[in-house]
């Protein structure tokens, strides 16, 4: 029978963590709380991400497709797509990335760099 002694259990992400980043081998892991009032410009990655929904609820744009994302969705945006999101509604979103391959050096670090604060008109 397995050893169910889970004290030396870590999570490398912790339940109340705003934001982590792990850099693997080959990937990253981004995980991410987007604030309510946070939406992202159009723009486009070299790499692959693909978004799992933790949390709240999001309008994400990519390519010619628009959708209504929940926990549990997946969203993927392969290399050089264009794509943007929106959270929606009054709770934050949290989420988690997978970015494959992993970006150069001199890129890797929290996503967010797209991220802006929503106008009042939207």
């Amino acid at each position: 029978m397995a050893d169910s002694n889970t004290t030396a259990y870590h999570p490398f992400i912790e339940r109340e963590a705003a934001g982590e980043h792990t850099i693997l081998e080959d990937c990253e892991i981004d995980a991410r709380t987007h604030e309510s009032d946070k939406a992202s410009e159009l723009h486009t990655h070299d790499e692959t991400h693909i978004i799992f929904m933790r949390t709240g609820e999001m309008y994400w744009e990519v390519g010619d497709e628009g959708f209504h994302a929940t926990p549990g969705d997946t969203i993927v945006t392969p290399p050089d797509t264009e794509h943007k999101f929106e959270v929606v509604g009054d709770e934050p979103s949290k989420t988690l990335c997978l970015i494959a391959p992993a970006r150069p050096t001199e890129d890797q670090g929290p996503s967010g760099t797209h991220e802006i604060t929503k106008p009042d008109d939207i």
